[in-house]
């Protein structure tokens, strides 16, 4: 799946897809808004991709996880 579909299927607004270059190359705080609480939901509810640890924080930072995880979406494509 494109980036741009992911985007799409979390229900991303199109002022959220423009922050998001931002928030991949942390110039924007991406914990807590709204992109990131519907990506969180989209990857460990929907597709279940995020794995479970990171979800709950325990070996990892969801919000990290995300950011890499598109990142490298982005460079695959």
């Amino acid at each position: 799946m494109e980036i741009n579909e992911i985007y799409k299927a979390a229900g991303l607004t199109p002022i959220e897809v423009t922050q998001m270059p931002d928030y991949i190359s942390d110039n924007l705080e991406f914990f807590g808004s709204s992109a990131y609480e519907k990506l969180y939901s989209y990857f460990v509810f929907d597709t279940g991709e995020m794995p479970y640890g990171t979800a709950k924080a325990r070996d990892g930072d969801p919000d990290y996880w995300i950011v890499d995880h598109l990142e490298a979406i982005n460079e695959a494509s």
